[in-house]
């Protein structure tokens, strides 16, 4: 792996690479048929060069399915908006983007979550708790009469969450669509929120 530059990666920095390319593997070839090999020739590295980082394909797995779950999560936690509503907006698109970038990822996530109860609970810990969390400030600015709510706050937080996944299928199997498809969620999510500009 080469450095950013004439700048050598930190061992951060080649994990988080290893990571990138691990994402890809994982999403073509799914996770049964992914090897520690396949992983290897995705980074253009050699399979102990992959082992230094992870004793297997499985804590490559975990490694991976933990930095998406980690990576939902801050999503709300970075947005630095001027009012609540821009606030709104900007996490709903966020989540949408998210959701795109990760569709394969979170699609072997919730394959593995049948058959494996730890994977299990980090699939619903990337949906529930940024769904929760939304709910949570939805009620918060309806207290402060920032929001006219369509439906109970925890309620409106899964219809927003379910929107947002069908939209990122939507937008990652038309691509030329997501710039459409963001539109119209902004619109819906306004809609649904009564959230003042």
């Amino acid at each position: 792996m080469r450095g950013i530059g004439n700048r050598t990666l930190t061992e951060p920095e080649k994990r988080n690479l290893l990571l990138d390319f691990a994402e890809r593997t994982f999403c073509r070839l799914g996770y049964t048929r992914t090897t520690i090999g396949a992983l290897a020739d995705e980074a253009g590295v050699t399979r102990p060069t992959v082992y230094a980082y992870f004793p297997s394909k499985d804590d490559v797995f975990r490694a991976l399915a933990e930095r998406v779950r980690d990576e939902f999560l801050a999503l709300q936690e970075d947005i630095d908006a001027p009012t609540p509503g821009a606030t709104g907006r900007a996490g709903i698109v966020a989540y949408l983007h998210a959701y795109v970038r990760h569709r394969g990822m979170l699609t072997v996530i919730g394959h593995q979550a049948l058959s494996d109860p730890a994977m299990r609970a980090l699939h619903a810990e990337v949906h529930e708790r940024p769904t929760r969390r939304h709910g949570r400030f939805l009620a918060r600015l309806e207290t402060q009469g920032e929001a006219t709510l369509a439906a109970p706050p925890p309620a409106l937080a899964e219809m927003v969450t379910g929107i947002v996944m069908r939209f990122a299928d939507l937008a990652a199997d038309n691509p030329e669509r997501l710039p459409a498809l963001t539109d119209d969620l902004v619109a819906a999510y306004h809609r649904l929120t009564g959230l003042r500009s």
